[in-house]
C-alpha cells in the first residue's frame, strides 16, 4: 500500500453489497485511484452483477471471502449481523483468515453494526492467525442516503496509528470531519450502540408526546415546531416526526416504506441491552424497549416496515398493541 494524503493505490476488497454496503462500495470505487482495483463479494449474485453494471472503474467479483483475502490489501466489510461477520472472517474453508498467510500485512475495516463482544472475538482470531494484520471496528451512522452520498459518520475502535492510516479510506465513504476515534478495540461499536439506543428511546418519547398532543387536540405541526424550539428537541423531532404531514421527508411521509426495518431496529436495541448487562450498567428503559420491539416485529402494523412504524403501536387502536411493562 502506498502512503498518500488520499486513499492509497492498492487492491481493495468490499464484502457486503446490501442497503448500506452498495453505496459505500460505490464511493470507494469512485474515489480510490483509477489504477486501483476493487473486488466485491456478496452472497447475492444479482447484487454483484448490478454493482458491476452500474459502477464505473476496475471491478472484479468474488464468490467467497477467501478469494478477497488472497487478492486484496485493504478489506472492508458491511454485514447484517455478528453471525455473518464470523462466517466471513472465521469459516475455515471460505473465510478471510483462511486466505491469509501469517505474515500478511492487511488492513481490515469492519463496518458492520454488531455486538462489541463479537467484534473483539473476531479481532482475537485475526491477531492469532495474522499477527501483522491491522483491524478496526468502524460502524457507521447516517442511513442509506448518506451511504450513497458518501457522507456517513464513522465511529472507530482501535489503535490510533491504524485509525490515522485508515482515515483516507473511510473518507471515501464519510465526511472527513465525522471520522471519530472513540477509543480502543470495540469502542466504536459500543459508541454506536449507545447512540442508537438513545435515538430510539427519544423516538418512543416523541411518539408518546405527539400521540398525547393529538388526543388533546393540538395541531401536530405547531407542537413539533415548539418542541424543536425548546428543550424537547431531538434528531427525530427535527427529521422523523411520526405524524404524517408534519415533515415532508420523514419516514411517515412515505408511510414507513423502505429504510431501516423494524427487525433491524430490534437487533440494535438488543445489542445495547446486552452491552449494559455485560458492563454492569443500570438500565431502566431496557426492558421496556425490548418489549416494544418484540411486539413490533410481530405486529402487522410494523412487521417488515421502516422501524419508525412503531408509532402505529401508540396511535392505532388506542395503543392496545403495546404491553404493560412496568419499571419496578
Amino acid at each position: 500500500m502506498g502512503t498518500t494524503e488520499g486513499p492509497p493505490d492498492a487492491t481493495y476488497g468490499f464484502i457486503g453489497l446490501g442497503n448500506m454496503g452498495f453505496g459505500m462500495a460505490k464511493n470507494v470505487r469512485q474515489k480510490i485511484p483509477s489504477s486501483s482495483k476493487l473486488i466485491v463479494c456478496d452472497l447475492n449474485k444479482a447484487a454483484r452483477d448490478e454493482f458491476c453494471k452500474t459502477v464505473e472503474g476496475t471491478i472484479e467479483t468474488a464468490g467467497t471471502p477467501i478469494e478477497v483475502a488472497e487478492k486484496c490489501d485493504i478489506i472492508i466489510s458491511s454485514l447484517p449481523n455478528a453471525k455473518a461477520v464470523k462466517i466471513v472472517y472465521l469459516d475455515s474453508s471460505t473465510g478471510l483468515l483462511a486466505g491469509c498467510t501469517s505474515d500478511s500485512k492487511k488492513l481490515f475495516l469492519e463496518a458492520s453494526t454488531i455486538e462489541a463482544s463479537a467484534s473483539l472475538e473476531v479481532l482475537k482470531a485475526v491477531k492469532a492467525a495474522v499477527p501483522s494484520a491491522e483491524f478496526l471496528d468502524a460502524p457507521v451512522s447516517g442511513g442509506i442516503p448518506p451511504a450513497h452520498a458518501g457522507t456517513l459518520t464513522f465511529m472507530v475502535g482501535g489503535p490510533e496509528d491504524v485509525f490515522e492510516k485508515a482515515k483516507p479510506i473511510m473518507a471515501t465513504m464519510g465526511k472527513a470531519e465525522n471520522l471519530i476515534l472513540c477509543g480502543g478495540p470495540g469502542a466504536g461499536l459500543a459508541t454506536k450502540q449507545i447512540n442508537n439506543y438513545i435515538a430510539y428511546c427519544s423516538y418512543v418519547a416523541l411518539c408518546e408526546g405527539m400521540n398525547t398532543g393529538l388526543k388533546f387536540g393540538l395541531d401536530p405541526k405547531t407542537l413539533n415546531n415548539v418542541i424543536n424550539a425548546s428543550s424537547g428537541q431531538c434528531w427525530n423531532s427535527l427529521h422523523m416526526n411520526p405524524v404524517k404531514g408534519v415533515l415532508p421527508n420523514s419516514s411517515a411521509s412515505r408511510d414507513f416504506k423502505g429504510g431501516f426495518k423494524t427487525e433491524l431496529a430490534q437487533g440494535v436495541t438488543r445489542q445495547m441491552t446486552k452491552l449494559m448487562k455485560e458492563v454492569g450498567a443500570t438500565s431502566m428503559f431496557g426492558p421496556v424497549m425490548d418489549d416494544i420491539w418484540s411486539r413490533a416485529v410481530e405486529s402487522p402494523l410494523c412487521k417488515e416496515q421502516e422501524s419508525r412504524s412503531i408509532w402505529r403501536l401508540f396511535a392505532d387502536d388506542d395503543g392496545k398493541s403495546l404491553g404493560k411493562v412496568k419499571i419496578e
